[in-house]
């Protein structure tokens, strides 16, 4: 079991470095907790039942509430109501659960899967159905949900369990896009405070629209009559056939927005000395800074800015395979930005050995020191607690939501005209 110190840490700084320590929170109490909670979600349903809004013989044909709560109940709730969830989050013993920090979460065996409660499990399964209310990583894949939205254990027609696979663990299940969302306002948040070099933080679409993007906008800043060089930071998939992440940073001379000044691309694989990617980026870069006939193409300015995070395949089983370049990303993009503030000269002419140096120095969540990774177990207990305090971020964001909602419904009302009889 792991858990990690303190409250859910986002990586918005250096000094939000997660510390691991061995916590006294054993299975017995996950068991408790669990076990509360899963009882707090059945009385809930049964006075959701008991205000009439459903009728238990219409949907289940038996009439039995206690048979309807235990199994069709949830997702019952989910059909009926758009706002299931946040209603769910208002209870507080259930929003407790559901949001409780890493610390009061225990991790079973070597595949650090978290021993969640049978209707906390339930729960992000069906509201991964609905756009939006993905928790990131604490669903199952949609081909493993029962029809009450349980997970299934998958068999072969002889009764022996199959093979583990991608996406059945905790920590190898991809990275949604409620996930990057989140990433990417956290690295939003990192670009604001004011930078010698300004920057802007580009995460749409796969790594081609970024790229436009980028040409888009340092075409709009020379409309403008600005000069200073601008810089960009991109994290974002490679293409819509390559769910790999990566990160780059561009320098943009707003007087010649055809021609990057700088690119640096940063991958988290480097098998050998010419990163897998390389030509297909350098086509991208092409595609979309096409220059003159005669002239060098852009891609020439491509420099390589990897690192040798992510380790696929080196004979480990599944469920330790790594899938985190989201993070890893995020991190180097992180890193970046507080690197064109720190050094911005840097930034224009450094070498780009320099670069990833510094770079990595201001990742201590996955290096020791410079340009030296922290040990697999460790960087891996890292990405498992990122993936729980993403998730612990969604909620959070579901239960603002809410609230900015209400707000704006009280306020719509107190602006109606009173009426008097």
């Amino acid at each position: 079991m792991i858990t990690a110190a303190g409250t859910p840490l986002d990586y918005k700084s250096p000094g939000g470095v997660l510390k691991f320590r061995q916590a006294d929170y054993t299975i017995e109490q996950a068991d408790a907790a669990n076990d509360a909670f899963d009882r707090d979600v059945k009385q809930f349903l049964r006075e959701w039942i008991a205000q009439g809004t459903v009728s238990t013989k219409s949907l289940e044909g038996d009439g039995d509430t206690e048979e309807f709560v235990e199994h069709g109940a949830l997702r019952s709730f989910f059909k009926h109501r758009e706002d299931a969830f946040e209603r769910l989050l208002e209870q507080d013993h259930i929003a407790r659960h559901l949001l409780r920090p890493i610390d009061e979460v225990y991790f079973q065996d070597d595949a650090y899967e978290p021993l969640l409660a049978k209707f906390e499990k339930r729960i992000y399964n069906i509201a991964a159905h609905r756009e939006h209310l993905e928790v990131p990583f604490r669903y199952s894949p949609f081909s493993r949900q029962g029809a009450h939205g349980d997970t299934l254990q998958l068999t072969y027609a002889n009764g022996d369990q199959s093979n583990e696979d991608i996406g059945v663990y905790f920590g190898t299940r991809r990275t949604d896009s409620t996930a990057l969302a989140i990433l990417a306002h956290q690295l939003r948040w990192e670009a604001l405070a004011p930078s010698e070099l300004p920057i802007h933080v580009i995460t749409e679409g796969y790594m081609d629209d970024s790229l436009l993007r980028v040409k888009t906008i340092t075409e709009q800043l020379g409309e403008q009559s600005i000069t200073q060089p601008h810089c960009f930071v991109i994290q974002r998939r490679h293409a819509a056939d390559d769910r790999h992440l990566g990160a780059a940073l561009l320098i943009m001379n707003p007087e010649v927005p055809s021609l990057p000044q700088r690119i640096i691309f940063c991958d988290t694989l480097r098998p050998g000395h010419q990163p897998p990617w390389w030509d297909k980026f350098k086509g991208k870069v092409d595609a979309v800074f096409p220059q003159p006939e005669g002239y060098a193409p852009a891609s020439d300015r491509l420099e390589d800015g990897g690192v040798k995070l992510q380790r696929l395949h080196d004979g480990v089983p599944i469920r330790h395979q790594d899938i985190d370049c989201a993070f890893y990303t995020a991190s180097m993009g992180r890193a970046l930005i507080q690197l064109v503030k720190a050094d911005a000269d840097l930034i224009l002419n450094g070498s780009i050995e320099d670069i990833v140096g510094q770079m990595t120095e201001r990742m201590p969540e996955y290096y020791e020191q410079p340009n030296q990774p922290k040990e697999p177990n460790e960087v891996r207990k890292v990405n498992v607690a990122r993936r729980w305090n993403t998730g612990w971020q969604a909620l959070k964001n579901m239960m603002q939501n809410r609230l900015t909602g209400l707000v704006a419904q009280l306020s719509v009302s107190s602006d109606q005209p009173l009426e008097y009889s």
